[in-house]
Order: structure tokens, then sequence, then C-alpha cells
């Protein structure tokens, strides 16, 4: 699964003095805690769009026309491409044009990119724990009889009977 966000935009300048709004994705991949950002025009997330309409049923797309391109503008239209991205990250199967357009398929599977769209309802999302039997840790250094509140806290939070544990 990844999270996706948008939490800025800013406005580029070519040498020709042509100018263009690039909205900033930040992608958290959540199974290895990976973050990374991406740059992408609105154009970029429309092209997006249209290959997706033709896989999926998608989220509601932001409008292209717009009146005036002020600060309040470009803010609504980041939330509705930010509203946007989120919903699609959350579809039950996450397409792998989606993780294409955010450029994180090399941390995800690294060269296996034979899937088309990609299931993380099935993958493992922990890491494999290692367990102790309790009598490792309830050898009583301290032979005098007194209770142990510490060890009895820690004995507490990972064994369900800390009593039948315990000596006395």
């Amino acid at each position: 699964m990844i999270r996706v966000s948008i939490p800025s935009h800013h406005k580029v300048v070519e040498d020709n003095n042509d100018s263009y709004t690039v909205f900033t994705i930040e992608v958290c991949i959540v199974s290895t805690g990976k973050t990374t950002t991406v740059q992408k025009r609105y154009s970029e997330f429309e092209m997006l769009h249209k290959q997706l309409k033709k896989q999926m049923k998608t989220p509601e797309f932001p409008p292209k026309k717009m009146m005036k391109f002020s600060n309040k503008v470009l803010e609504q239209r980041r939330l509705a491409l930010q509203t946007y991205l989120q919903g699609v990250a959350l579809m039950e199967k996450t397409p792998k044009l989606l993780l294409h357009f955010l450029d994180v398929e090399q941390y995800i599977f690294g060269s296996q990119d034979s899937l088309d769209q990609l299931d993380f309802n099935n993958r493992t999302t922990h890491q494999p724990m290692i367990a102790f039997p309790p009598e490792v840790y309830l050898q009583d250094s301290n032979r005098n009889g007194s209770y142990d509140i510490v060890n009895a806290g820690v004995l507490a939070a990972l064994y369900n009977n800390v009593e039948d544990l315990m000596v006395r």
C-alpha cells in the first residue's frame, strides 16, 4: 500500500518566459517506510486519468478549465488532485499505471514489473518475529523473594497469565 499527498505547488518559468505550475507529490511506501517526492504538471495528471479510465472506474477528476489562476484557485486544484490520487491509491488493486506515474515501482517490486495491477491485500506488511519461551526470562537473580514490578510489567505485556509464570 502507498500513501500519497500533494503538500505544495509552485510556478516554473522557462527561458522563453513561459510558465507553468508543478505539483509536488509525496509518496510513502507503507511496507518499507520509504518516502519519495515527484513533481508533475496538471497535463501529466490528465494523461494518467485518461489511461486509468480505459482500465477501471476512477474517482472524479478536477476540471481543466479554470477562469483565473490565482493562488486560491491553484490551492483548490492541488486539493482536488490530491483527493483524486488518494482515491486511486486506495483502490483494492493499486494500478501499475499509478505506480509508474509516481515513479515508485522499483521501491515496491524491484525488477518485477510483469504485473498489470498489484494486490497489496495479500502481501505481508510486517517483519518476521522471533519468539523465545518464557522460561528463559524467568530466572530470578534476586532470590530474596521480593516481587519485581518491572519484570511483572514486561511479562504482563508479553504473556497472558503472568501469575502462572512468576516465581515469588
